[in-house]
């Protein structure tokens, strides 16, 4: 969410692999979250074709700094990847700075202003409510705005806009993401315009219209393409999603490992599964949803952890080793050609306590934080991945035991790769 002041568009590249049919991508399921990385290099395009997911920055006037266009980039990393889907990043929640310090979205600016499309404390007069993001104030998103000359209110309008200045001038882009698409509003403020303010509680709905109204624009405008969104709070086990059902193609879980404020760390391993799930069921059919983890790109462990939890169910990984979103670290795990999946997401511990799913090509094992050291035994002998990065880990041996410590994860190789649609019968979960 929001890591970056404006002048920026973030946009997100999403490579779905060697196969178009999204519930056939072959796993891992990769992602790069590259917010600041300089994707007018030839070097960084390479980089973030080599994911499934990326994510990078561009900005009005951004073609003429780098002497490129945003479709020139798209269609240097489809040359590589034809396959690549790109996303631009989007927000209609709230607007950093003012008119004078960024002077690339002055026509946003002016018509936020004519037509007092700001949140405010009460009405559209007086000062505008600061947005919960330090340095931004906070935008009307719901549906109670007033409209324009042309009959739009803010979302549609800037619904369009967006369209104008990022879709029709860069025609490979195959949607756009949504930031901030959360299941209620931060902030107080008169979100219904009725001269008194309202609860956070009371404007949640609201919020969630104005976002579900989003997406039914912009489909409209731009028909066939894909709507992603940020839908790190979707999750929450009290967050209420209705309006957001099917309403987007998929999204970004930001920060399910890693924070001060992730799941994981106050919630455990499985609060953050079951958060991942409920985040994740909301999505339409393409199902492109992220699963994003903060870390050390050498503590291979946690990075293991985190990538061995996403293979529990059907997401893209997505690592960084910061909030600035600049760096898209490659693992020895990523190249790894794991195939299909042939059981089901893993709800219920394998052995002593330790989750397992199984691939054509290999499994995933995991071992949930507070879970201690423990040794599983396998039905048949598998082998561990050749790696430089963990070589005491990733030998490149046959075993048929392995030992896992607290708060880690692994990825073993089928000997013989799997014909099989099912995991093998001799594999059952813990009672």
């Amino acid at each position: 969410m929001r890591k970056l002041s404006l002048p920026v568009t973030w946009t997100v590249l999403l490579l779905a692999a060697s196969v178009p049919v999204f519930g056939q991508v072959p796993y891992p399921r990769l992602a790069a979250y590259c917010l600041a990385c300089p994707i007018a290099r030839s070097e960084v395009q390479k980089q973030l074709a080599r994911d499934n997911v990326a994510i990078v920055t561009v900005w009005p006037g951004w073609e003429t700094t780098y002497r490129t266009t945003l479709d020139q980039v798209i269609q240097n990393i489809k040359a590589i990847n034809p396959n690549t889907l790109v996303f631009d990043y989007i927000k209609n929640n709230e607007i950093d700075g003012s008119a004078a310090t960024n002077r690339a979205y002055a026509e946003l600016f002016d018509k936020l202003d004519s037509m007092r499309w700001y949140l405010y404390p009460i009405g559209t007069s007086g000062t505008p409510v600061r947005s919960s993001w330090p340095g931004a104030t906070e935008l009307n998103s719901t549906l109670f705005t007033a409209k324009d000359p042309s009959g739009l209110n803010w979302v549609d309008w800037f619904a369009g806009w967006a369209v104008g200045k990022y879709y029709k001038p860069n025609p490979r882009l195959d949607g756009f993401f949504l930031d901030n698409v959360f299941w209620q509003p931060r902030v107080t403020g008169d979100w219904n315009v009725d001269g008194m303010p309202d609860s956070i509680r009371a404007a949640a709905p609201w919020l969630r219209q104005g976002n579900a109204e989003h997406f039914r624009y912009i489909r409209t405008l731009m028909p066939g393409k894909l709507q992603l969104g940020n839908i790190a709070d979707l999750g929450h086990p009290n967050a209420e999603i209705a309006e957001y059902q099917g309403q987007m193609d998929g999204g970004f879980i930001e920060g399910l490992i890693g924070y001060s404020w992730s799941v994981e760390t106050w919630g455990g391993w499985q609060a953050m599964m079951t958060w991942y799930r409920k985040a994740m069921s909301v999505l339409g059919t393409a199902k492109l949803g992220l699963f994003g983890q903060i870390g050390s790109p050498t503590d291979y462990q946690a990075f293991r952890y985190g990538f061995a939890s996403c293979l529990m169910d059907d997401g893209y990984f997505v690592f960084n080793s910061s909030s600035a979103y600049n760096d898209a670290p490659a693992f020895d795990e990523y190249a790894v050609a794991l195939g299909k999946a042939i059981s089901s997401p893993s709800v219920r511990a394998w052995q002593n306590g330790v989750y397992r799913r199984d691939f054509q090509n290999g499994i995933a094992l995991v071992n949930p934080k507070g879970n201690g050291p423990q040794t599983v035994t396998l039905e048949t002998a598998f082998k561990r991945i050749s790696g430089s990065q963990a070589p005491s880990v990733n030998t490149g041996q046959n075993t048929t035991t392995v030992t896992l410590n607290d708060r880690d994860g692994l990825i073993l190789l089928r000997l013989k790769p799997s014909a099989d649609s099912a995991a093998p019968a001799n594999v059952t979960a813990d009672k």
